[in-house]
């Protein structure tokens, strides 16, 4: 049976792009242009993901997945946004995103994340193979809530590829949700010393380490950063 797919964004060509770009891979897509009408498809459909605008008009993308987390609803979610950061991000991992993908995006970016999170529940600790899996696997424990084991895996992802930054972002993301704001600027150093260019670190550790410390803006780090819609 194919994947069921939403995507729920406000603008239209936003929709058919994803809609066309998740076509060629066989997918049943649907749409809905706003958060009420995407909360109500949700609710009364079962969907395999969920591409869900984070800023919308009426219900945001934050309110419609706290909503559906209040109701009891496992839906994966990838949200989307065109800030290149994303406002309580602790609290939306909390809520079941891990998952962020950054407007403008390209169709391989599309394909890429979706494939990757319609296959992680089929991912098994004595299956991992690499340090893709390794990571996507540590991102589905950070969505059981199980912060610890994910913090063990995403080590492992590390010594698979010591040179990618996104673990040590995922760690100072985990440590935040810790409130070990001293280590999660470790982690997100550590990230910028291997990638002086990795954005989702560079706007973690210079908000973390502002005067007025908020969790406001923190980034997961799915993809690059941009700042206007």
């Amino acid at each position: 049976m194919n994947k069921r797919v939403l995507i729920v964004d406000d603008e239209k060509n936003i929709r058919l792009t994803i809609k066309s770009c998740l076509d060629e891979l066989g997918y049943n897509i649907e749409v809905a242009v706003n958060g009420t009408e995407g909360l109500s498809k949700i609710l009364e459909n079962d969907f395999d993901l969920v591409l869900l605008d984070l800023k919308m008009p009426g219900l945001d993308g934050m309110e419609v997945l706290r909503q559906l987390r209040e109701k009891g609803n496992p839906v994966n979610v990838i949200i989307m946004t065109a800030y290149g950061t994303v406002e309580k991000a602790v609290e939306a991992m909390k809520l079941g995103a891990i998952d962020f993908l950054s407007k403008p995006f390209t169709p391989p970016e599309i394909r890429k994340i979706v494939e990757n999170v319609l296959k992680r529940p089929n991912l098994t600790e004595d299956k991992l193979s690499g340090y893709n899996d390794l990571v996507e696997f540590s991102k589905r424990l950070i969505l059981d809530k199980d912060y610890d084991k994910a913090e063990t895996y995403l080590k492992k992802s590390i010594a698979e590829n010591v040179d990618a930054a996104e673990p040590h972002n995922l760690l100072g993301v985990l440590a935040e949700s810790k409130r070990d704001n001293l280590l999660a600027i470790k982690h997100y150093r550590a990230a910028l010393d291997l990638d002086p260019t990795y954005q989702p670190a560079q706007k973690n550790l210079e908000r973390i380490t502002q005067f007025k410390y908020s969790k406001e803006g923190i980034d997961l780090g799915e993809k690059d950063n941009e700042k206007s819609k």
